[in-house]
């Protein structure tokens, strides 16, 4: 573990404090089961980095490097338009100063371009990233969203269909349905991580079963 986590007292945090504390010790060992390794930049991993901390010296801002396959757009104008593949994507997660009650939901944004339905490509909230309502109670920690948003990357689950709640980017949601999915180009990255194991029963969604999903905005009221 981290040395700097150690230093801390958990007895002497409470509140908002203890909570910081608790999601940067799971955040901190969650990446260290996922470090990169050395002779393999492309080895999919997880990592982070600390952008902001409070008064305390608890993380209130991460930026989270994911090192894994994924779309980061597409290929020409003529249809069908082929993926473009990148390995490294970066994504910051900023904590309220309300966090984490019930209106104090953490953002999520990528700061490198990813094209998922469930996840903005362009325009003035490029990169927002949307979850479904249910993760984002007060007891979801950071590093199962953090996972969570991992199997996005990967595809392993997404909403593009035109139903409510609707998919985050409409442009993204229809190449799936009328080119990803027609030439298997978003069933690159189908297999589980070993973090994933528990919820093995709800990741590999059929499609049909995504029409169901509800989704919502990191930093929409919960409803």
């Amino acid at each position: 573990m981290n040395e700097a986590i150690n230093k801390f007292n958990q007895k002497e945090l409470s509140g908002r404090d203890a909570r910081l504390w608790k999601e940067w010790k799971e955040l901190d060992s969650l990446c260290a089961k996922r470090k990169a390794a050395a002779d393999n930049p492309r080895q999919p991993s997880i990592s982070y980095i600390i952008r902001r901390k409070n008064v305390m010296g608890l993380p209130t801002e991460y930026e989270i490097w994911y090192r894994v396959k994924s779309i980061v757009g597409v290929k020409g104008n003529t249809i069908p338009r082929e993926p473009v593949f990148g390995y490294l994507h970066k994504m910051s997660i900023v904590l309220p100063n309300n966090y984490p009650s019930a209106d104090g939901n953490p953002i999520f944004t990528f700061r490198t371009d990813i094209w998922h339905p469930n996840i903005r490509y362009s325009g003035s909230f490029k990169g927002h990233v949307c979850l479904t309502i249910k993760e984002m109670g007060v007891l979801s920690s950071l590093k199962d969203l953090v996972l969570r948003v991992e199997q996005y990357l990967k595809y392993q689950l997404y909403h593009a269909q035109n139903t409510y709640p609707y998919p985050e980017d409409q442009n993204v949601a229809e190449w799936v349905r009328e080119e990803g999915e027609p030439n298997g180009w978003v069933r690159f990255g189908q297999s589980m991580s070993d973090e994933g194991e528990a919820e093995k029963g709800n990741l590999r969604e059929k499609p049909e079963e995504r029409i169901t999903k509800t989704s919502s905005k990191i930093i929409a009221k919960n409803i």
